[in-house]
């Protein structure tokens, strides 16, 4: 079911190059337990949700004129969403994915790998990370927003976008939240489910 739906919203070569990814997940998933997702969820709530809120972030980009290889940086990004998808949706993102979980480091090099896709991987605490000039800085599923504030605010730069995904617990979050001024947008989608992104750019 989710799976045709992403069929019908992207080009056939980046949907082979979704179906080869979500193998790859399912295969190295059975022998090392990196994600919850499999099956059709797989498809739902990693693939079709990074795809859903694609064309959001790449506006967010070009509102600030960064349409020509943005430099994104994916924190605790697991198995690689949401930003695996979008790179492959987009070749030309300049992507670091942050995944302190070894496992997954080396599922996400084995990714690379097979998939002929690059990116540079920090597989490390988001803590460690150097002030490196992200244009966007992106997470799903890893903390609360007053969390992930701190955590992002040692990394940024004059003009960063920050953009998480989150569930419909983001407004409770927002409320306990000091000092957190976001935007939120909630997303029309057939996932049976409702999907923010809260963002802010510095």
């Amino acid at each position: 079911m989710y799976k045709e739906k992403v069929r019908s919203l992207v080009d056939l070569d980046v949907f082979e190059k979704l179906e080869q990814y979500v193998k790859l997940i399912e295969f190295y998933n059975q022998k090392f337990n990196l994600t919850g997702f499999s099956g059709d969820i797989l498809w739902k709530e990693g693939i079709l949700e990074s795809i859903v809120t694609m064309d959001f972030i790449r506006n967010l980009l070009k509102k600030e004129n960064i349409s020509e290889k943005p430099r994104i940086l994916d924190i605790g990004a697991g198995v690689g969403f949401p930003s695996i998808p979008y790179l492959i949706f987009d070749p030309k993102i300049d992507l670091t994915i942050c995944e302190s979980m070894q496992k997954r480091c080396q599922f996400l090099k084995k990714v690379s790998e097979t998939l002929g896709i690059k990116f540079n991987l920090v597989c490390k605490s988001v803590q460690e990370i150097q002030n490196d000039n992200f244009d966007l800085v992106t997470a799903r599923a890893v903390a609360n927003l007053e969390k992930l504030d701190k955590i992002v605010n040692k990394i940024k730069t004059k003009n960063t976008i920050f953009a998480f995904i989150k569930g419909p617990k983001i407004f409770e979050e927002l409320k306990n939240c000091k000092n957190c001024d976001y935007q939120v947008v909630e997303f029309a989608n057939n996932l049976d489910k409702k999907i923010f992104i809260a963002f802010k750019k510095i």
